[in-house]
């Protein structure tokens, strides 16, 4: 097999630990000796082994002179809960390591490959790059531009429109678009509404997925004082989760990330709107991921998103790259990212 299909293998075990690792990466990591994989491994949640000491202790065989492959660069650093992964690579005697990307954590950032290459083993770098910066966007984004990965996420008609004239928009997709949104939302640290949707919606926000309901972090943007708390955010079984964040219109949005992310220790953030919310991020670029769901359906006048920005020309709307779409049950389902 090449480094490629092995690195893939990586990503798969990986990926088996999305929504669990925050603030971690995802990391996994297949060894390989004599053409045979001997041992596999993931990084299974924040505090728990490494992806490749994982797959260390679960190897069939002595490693001496294998090749162990991981997507991302083992760590060298002495001072987390758990033990540097590099040092015990040197001391199992293996003898190359494949990576997909360097770690762009300071504590790292080459310095583990660096030590293996002192200890005298080969080390490939940059395999399927792009599809491993992809798989790590939430850790890239909130480790080198230290604030959270941004996904807006809303639900529109054929026509544009998120809701009525008298705001009422349930339920604008069907059934395994909102399934869907649920497994999206398990994805992120936070899951964030301004104070109209709560208002007008009374959302519980949190994520039902085979019966079983569980709660991430609940962010709600209000601009007015709430005369009346008696919301689902505030008084459900998760309500110590939710938490509030009092601005004005004119704030600048990249201020309450800063504030998100240092005190709040949030590093990604699902966006579910309403209109004006999802608007503030738009029109100041602050985003990095959009999913626009579309449902068949023709509503005439009611709310969209941006109507109140005035474009003279073409050129001067928001543009957006790799975009790919999917077909949930009746639902288009656009994915994009920020054009830089």
């Amino acid at each position: 097999m090449s480094h490629e299909q092995y690195m893939n293998q990586c990503f798969d075990l990986a990926k088996k630990a999305q929504g669990e690792v925050s603030p971690n990466p995802l990391v996994g990591c297949v060894i390989v000796k004599d053409d045979k994989v001997i041992a596999t491994g993931y990084h299974k949640g924040s505090g728990l082994d490494h992806a490749e000491l994982d797959a260390i202790k679960n190897a069939t065989e002595t490693l001496q002179g294998a090749t162990l492959y991981s997507n991302l660069e083992p760590c060298c650093h002495t001072d987390k809960k758990t033990p540097p992964c590099a040092q015990r690579i040197i001391s199992e005697g293996i003898s190359k390591v494949v990576i997909s990307n360097l770690d762009p954590n300071p504590k790292v950032s080459g310095s583990g490959v660096q030590l293996l290459k002192d200890a005298k083993i080969e080390v490939v770098i940059d395999i399927l790059k792009n599809k491993g910066l992809k798989l790590n966007e939430i850790f890239f984004t909130h480790i080198v531009q230290k604030r959270p990965f941004i996904h807006i996420k809303y639900a529109q008609t054929l026509d544009g429109k998120l809701a009525t004239t008298s705001g009422h928009s349930k339920w604008i997709t069907s059934e395994s678009s909102r399934t869907h949104v649920h497994e999206n939302r398990s994805l992120y640290d936070a899951i964030l509404i301004g104070g109209s949707t709560l208002v007008k919606d009374d959302p519980k926000l949190t994520i039902r997925l085979n019966g079983q309901e569980s709660c991430k972090k609940r962010v709600v943007l209000l601009n007015r004082k709430l005369e009346d708390k008696n919301y689902k955010l505030f008084t459900d079984q998760y309500k110590d989760k939710t938490i509030t964040i009092d601005h004005d219109q004119k704030l600048d949005m990249s201020q309450i990330m800063d504030t998100l992310y240092n005190e709040y220790a949030i590093k990604s953030l699902y966006i579910e709107g309403g209109s004006k919310t999802i608007g503030l991020f738009l029109e100041q670029n602050l985003f990095d991921k959009i999913s626009v769901y579309i449902a068949p359906k023709i509503l005439g006048l009611g709310s969209s998103v941006l109507s109140d920005k005035v474009s003279k020309m073409i050129s001067d709307g928001l543009e957006f790259q790799d975009i790919n779409w999917d077909v949930i049950a009746q639902d288009v389902v656009l994915t994009a990212y920020r054009k830089d």
